[in-house]
């Protein structure tokens, strides 16, 4: 799939930023920014899906007034050709300026000529309706807190409905024929760094759907409940399947996260990875010195894990550290006392492994440490354990067995 991304903000976190968003290997992704004056290199109908993010200019609005008539022109060929367009409006329809600080014309104003007439309203309660039932939409608006705009015409047909406000009629999110294509409308990815990887993920997904579309290969989410009574068993068999396949999938991509992610997401998936050998994980809340409480069942081993992504090495002045010590002096003489308390650190993540430092902790963390029986560990030693499990190489109880047993740095066995 041909891929166009066009971002004033996506575009900077890709040139400057961490963690940067690396596409498929069935994807080739292009990113540009829309409201670059200098430059406009892209074509939207040379690629399979156009996204178009479009927000306020910072600082100014010269690329967007340079830029959007191209643009209007682009979309109008390439869906003429079948191609589709995902248009993420994240403002309200300010007017920009161009290099004479004229003011043009509303910037979501050329929808008009395909029909589409947007209102700026913010809000929140985005709820999926209709074909947003589809499994990849409805993981991407997870990744989609805020919608920027309403459409108010034409009158989207339930079946044509992404996403609503709450239980209204408020239509947030719609797909629409338009000639040979189709015109997307939703409310804009989250750019929060600690969600940016898998929002962008999830954005993927729904251009995915949108391409398999043109190819003739229908999503599963979106057929009518109704046609399952008319279908031949082995059709019923194969969407079946499909949904497995899909949903394992993308618990795949949330464990290899651990190898790369960082912040409130990191720990989450690293609570997927220890499920899929076992525990049973409870996120703790916020302001408590651990991240995730875990025990198995069966076996009778608890865990406190402490989680933390870091472009650098974990050092004594970390906060984890601090953490950590607090959590020893606290659980004294609790039920919790003979848990093994465990440092789980994705370091040097914007490297790829090969290239990262062998030290992951100073020595004065695992002499502190390591002498009060904390085990020390990366994201990617946990990683490969569980990919042992995964391969037959190893059993989930002989790993909960060793991480329990093991304290200091971490030496797989």
């Amino acid at each position: 799939m041909r891929l166009l991304l066009l971002s004033q903000s996506i575009d900077w976190i890709q040139r400057f930023e961490e963690p940067k968003f690396t596409s498929p290997y069935d994807v080739y992704l292009d990113v540009d920014d829309l409201n670059d004056p200098g430059h406009y290199p892209y074509t939207v109908f040379d690629y399979d899906v156009a996204v178009l993010h479009i927000e306020p200019g910072r600082p100014k609005t010269l690329g967007y007034a340079k830029n959007i008539p191209k643009v209007a022109a682009d979309v109008e060929t390439a869906l003429e050709q079948g191609r589709s367009v995902i248009c993420l409006p994240a403002s309200e329809n300010f007017r920009p300026l161009d290099h004479r600080n004229r003011l043009g014309n509303p910037i979501y104003d050329w929808l008009r000529d395909f029909g589409v007439v947007l209102r700026s309203n913010a809000g929140v309660d985005i709820k999926p309706s209709g074909a947003g039932q589809a499994h990849a939409i409805q993981e991407y608006l997870k990744y989609a807190p805020v919608y920027h705009q309403i459409v108010v015409e034409p009158k989207v047909r339930s079946e044509q409905r992404l996403a609503v406000v709450d239980d209204t009629e408020i239509v947030v999110g719609s797909e629409l024929p338009v000639a040979q294509g189709i015109l997307v409308i939703l409310p804009p990815l989250t750019l929060e760094k600690e969600h940016y990887i898998l929002a962008m993920a999830r954005l993927v997904d729904v251009a995915r759907r949108y391409y398999e579309r043109a190819q003739r290969r229908i999503p599963v989410g979106d057929t009518p409940d109704w046609v399952t009574g008319h279908l031949v068993p082995n059709a019923i068999e194969f969407g079946r399947q499909i949904e497995q396949l899909t949903e394992q999938r993308l618990r795949y991509d949330r464990i290899a996260y651990v190898l790369y992610g960082t912040g409130d997401e990191l720990e989450e998936c690293v609570g997927v990875l220890l499920e899929e050998l076992g525990l049973k994980v409870e996120r703790q809340p916020p302001g408590a010195n651990i991240d995730l409480r875990a025990n198995h069942p069966v076996l009778g081993m608890g865990f406190a894990l402490e989680i933390t992504g870091t472009k650098g090495i974990i050092r004594k002045d970390s906060k984890k550290i601090a953490q950590a010590w607090q959590y020893l002096n606290d659980r004294t003489g609790t039920p919790q006392e003979n848990d093994r308390l465990v440092i789980i650190a994705n370091t040097q993540y914007h490297l790829d492994p090969k290239d990262r430092s062998t030290e992951n902790f100073t020595p004065e963390v695992v002499k502190l440490l390591g002498s009060n029986e904390v085990l020390l560990m990366t994201t990617l030693q946990l990683y490969e354990q569980w990919k042992a499990v995964h391969e037959g190489k190893k059993s989930k109880d002989d790993v909960i067995r060793e991480l329990h047993g093991t304290q200091g740095l971490y030496k797989p066995k």
